[in-house]
């Protein structure tokens, strides 16, 4: 008895044993399937890298835009011609009505002595009785003349607005072919020169000097477009306030001088009038007696 007990221990604890051992293995197999479908952590030195990529994919989001925040940037006053990449020459012609033309005048003067320069300026009708006006060509730097166009709005009431842009792109790359062509041509022209004989000198230094003409006038027309478009052009009319309207009272003293005046030549041409008339009279009367004796 004492025997058949000891080996139903002993087979209970083998199979106990192998029960464990095989809970182990399934949990080993379970966590080396987890180690291989999850991603390894990363270590101190892929840290960084993996920061600066997540700053690199946010900035490219925030340079995804909607249409309506890039409208807004050609619209910001810092545009210039390196953001986007084109030469552009702005021109502005602007009609304000204001309600005090002293001060408007004043605000306008100090506003082009702020942001640039004043190339004109036509004042009418100062102080008679219709309303003045007053009409101003001012240049403005291109990058500031959005924020030029928002403090022009204190003038008075914009009747009316005229926005011209010219693209000056293609001709400005067409003068830097052409210079880019004379100073390689000044170059093998001089170097032609130092080799060439008396008798060919002369004819070498006036092409020499058309090619050094040609490059001074492409310069030149490179400078007139980067000033066009380094500056933009604004036309303002200003006018207002409309005067009051007033009874006019007649001058009666004049009246009676006039009417004077018309009796006088009224006589005058009663003058001029009766030796004719009594020609005329003469006349009839001679007719009707011949008519009368010839019955």
């Amino acid at each position: 008895m004492f025997r058949f007990l000891t080996s139903i221990l002993i087979v209970s604890f083998f199979f106990v044993c192998k029960a464990e051992n095989s809970k182990k293995q399934s949990e080993e197999l379970s966590d080396v399937r987890s180690g291989s479908v999850s991603a390894p952590m990363p270590s101190a030195d892929e840290q960084p890298m993996q920061e600066a990529e997540k700053k690199i994919s946010g900035r490219a989001g925030e340079r995804e835009e909607s249409p309506e925040d890039q409208i807004k940037t050609f619209a910001t006053p810092k545009i210039g011609s390196l953001k986007i990449g084109r030469l552009l020459e702005y021109k502005v012609d602007l009609n304000f009505e204001t309600k005090d033309f002293i001060a408007a005048r004043k605000f306008l003067l100090e506003l082009s002595g702020k942001y640039g320069f004043v190339q004109s300026e036509n004042l009418r009708n100062w102080g008679g009785d219709t309303e003045p006006s007053m009409t101003a060509v001012i240049h403005v730097k291109s990058s500031d003349l959005y924020q030029v166009l928002m403090e022009l709005e204190k003038l008075g009431t914009l009747t009316s607005e005229n926005i011209q842009v010219e693209d000056h792109t293609e001709n400005y790359t067409l003068e830097q072919i052409h210079s880019r062509r004379e100073k390689i041509r000044i170059a093998r022209r001089t170097e032609l020169g130092a080799r060439s004989t008396p008798k060919n000198a002369a004819e070498i230094d006036e092409m020499l000097g058309q090619s050094e003409d040609s490059a001074d006038s492409a310069e030149f027309e490179k400078w007139k477009i980067l000033d066009r478009v380094n500056w933009a052009k604004i036309s303002i009319h200003l006018y207002g306030p409309k005067k009051p309207k007033a009874v006019e009272v007649p001058s009666f003293g004049d009246a009676f001088i006039d009417l004077a005046s018309l009796g006088l030549k009224l006589l005058l041409y009663l003058i001029y009038i009766l030796p004719l008339g009594l020609v005329v009279f003469g006349i009839f009367y001679l007719v009707k007696y011949v008519k009368n004796r010839l019955k």
